[in-house]
Formats: structure tokens, sequence, C-alpha cells
């Protein structure tokens, strides 16, 4: 059956008030994702096999609805690596992407994950979760990318391990627009980035300085940093009416880092730097920002 005449058949279901029930898929290529994408209902599942996908560009595009999402998922937890120059763009709305590993390789094509299109179409509604990137950097350290490059409105980057990178590049990124985005980052662990000698190594940022007196109300929470050390900014805030809390940073040199913006909030953080070189706390820069209830030990910077 041609895609058109299965959409065809799914309006008419539609106008003749049936409900399509959510499918279950098993695919093995990111040709198999594409086509199955292009027909895909809300409540639907994308199942990867186990395995090696070997320089797998993935583009999961498609649109859920609210409390039925489209879901790619693993087969077997641990068992599905995506190696070599893979990529994922998360594009549309309610999408989740759920279990991928990505390590043994480097991303030559721009961002490891991005919630947009190819086209540039940003993603609202969709999640990033339970998914690893382990040491993905590319070899030459003046080349700058990003691990993660959040766009659009309402997505979330939960429960993921990342770790390893070594390159030029903010390892995750909030791009912001003319609109505020009201992204969560929750219960993620990121890990062990070395100094790189220079600015832009931060571990994450939120914002641009040519868009700092924007608004994001990106919620940055009960996250774990450990040794994040690319350099003096761990979290760099570069725009207004974010939230950081409950986060704990082990060991980092570095600061959260009010750069640029205003109306901020930093609550009930702890700082456990073990007298780090150029460890600290909180810098605050602009205004009306609300720091408070932190806990800093043992700073080691000036």
């Amino acid at each position: 059956m041609t895609p058109k005449i299965y959409l065809y058949i799914i309006l008419i279901f539609q106008l003749t008030g049936f409900e399509i029930s959510a499918r279950e898929f098993l695919v093995s290529s990111t040709s198999q994702i594409s086509f199955i994408m292009s027909t895909s209902l809300p409540g639907d599942t994308l199942t990867m096999t186990n395995g090696i996908w070997n320089n797998a560009n993935i583009l999961f595009q498609g649109n859920g609805i609210d409390g039925k999402p489209i879901l790619l998922r693993v087969q077997t937890k641990d068992q599905v690596i995506l190696s070599g120059s893979s990529n994922l763009k998360i594009g549309g709305t309610y999408l989740v992407v759920d279990g991928l590993i990505f390590k043994n390789g480097y991303c030559t094509t721009g961002d490891v994950v991005q919630f947009r299109k190819s086209d540039g179409t940003v993603s609202d509604h969709c999640r990033l979760t339970n998914t690893s990137i382990i040491d993905f950097s590319i070899p030459d350290t003046l080349t700058d990318n990003k691990w993660i490059s959040l766009y659009g409105q309402y997505n979330r980057v939960d429960h993921c391990y990342i770790t390893g990178k070594s390159n030029s590049g903010t390892t995750l990124v909030v791009w912001l627009s003319d609109q505020p985005n009201y992204h969560r980052i929750d219960h993620n662990y990121f890990g062990y980035r070395p100094l790189l000698g220079f600015n832009g190594a931060e571990t994450i940022r939120v914002g641009t300085s040519d868009w700092s007196q924007y608004d994001s109300f990106t919620t940055v929470e009960y996250n774990y940093f450990e040794q994040c050390n690319g350099e003096i900014e761990i979290i760099s805030n570069k725009s207004c009416g974010n939230i950081y809390r409950h986060n704990t940073f082990y060991r980092c040199q570095g600061t959260l880092t009010l750069r640029h913006g205003n109306r901020c909030t930093v609550e009930g953080n702890f700082f456990l730097q073990e007298n780090e070189p150029n460890s600290g706390g909180i810098r605050i820069i602009g205004e009306d920002h609300k720091v408070f209830n932190n806990y800093l030990q043992n700073t080691g910077g000036s």
C-alpha cells in the first residue's frame, strides 16, 4: 500500500468517526524510520532493533498530540548504539525519543541532537529521555559543534547521561526566538568535560548575547554536574526569566554564571567543589535576580 493511499484511508476513517488504534513498528534502518513517520499517527511506537547503527542520520519527523505522543524507542536497554557520524533530528510536535546511546564516533555534520527539522522548522512539546552521549567528540578540539540544541517551545531533556565532550562548542544550548520557549532540562548527568583553554566550552548555555534581553523561561533542575571544567562558566545564562534549582555541582572548575539577562532565579543548588582550582559558586550580573538557599562548600577559585 502506498503512503498516498494509506493517508486517504486514514482520512476516510477520521471523517466517519472511526478511531484508529495506536500501532507498533520494528525498524532496522533510518529509511524505515523516515518511511513510517511519513504516515505516522498519534500514539504510534517505533522500536529500533538491537545492534550497531553506524553513520545513522535519523530524521524523526511527525506530529503526535497531547496525551498521544509518537515514540521512538530501543528494543533492549543499552543494546542500540549509534556510532560513526550518527546524529538525530527531532522534528514536529509531541515526539519522544527514549534510550539511544551515541558513542564510538563523532558527528561530522553539525550537532548530535537537534530539536528541529532539516529545513530549520523548530519542534514543540518534544522530549529526549534516557539517552547517552559518551565521548562523542570531534578529534580536532578547535572544531565547534554542540551535542544537544534545543529550539522551539516546551521541549524537555531528562534522565540523560552526557559526558566526555572535549572539542569546542557548548554541550547543550537553548536557542532563543522572539517567543519564550519554556524548556525543561532535568535529572541529567553531565560529566567530565576537560579544560578547553578558551571560551566556548560551557556545559549548558541558555540563550546568546544578542538575544539576552528576551524571555526564555527555561527551567534547569535536579541535574548533577561532575568535573565540568571546559571553561569558567559551567552554566551560562544569556536570557531572562530562567530558573536554576536543586542542581549539584561536584568538583567543577567554574561557576553558574548569570552572564546576561535579568529576572532569573537560582535556588537550592549545591556546590561541593573540593577545593578544585578555579571552582566557584554563583556569578551574578544583571537586574532583578533572586538567589537564595544555595549551599557552597570548599570553592577553590579567587
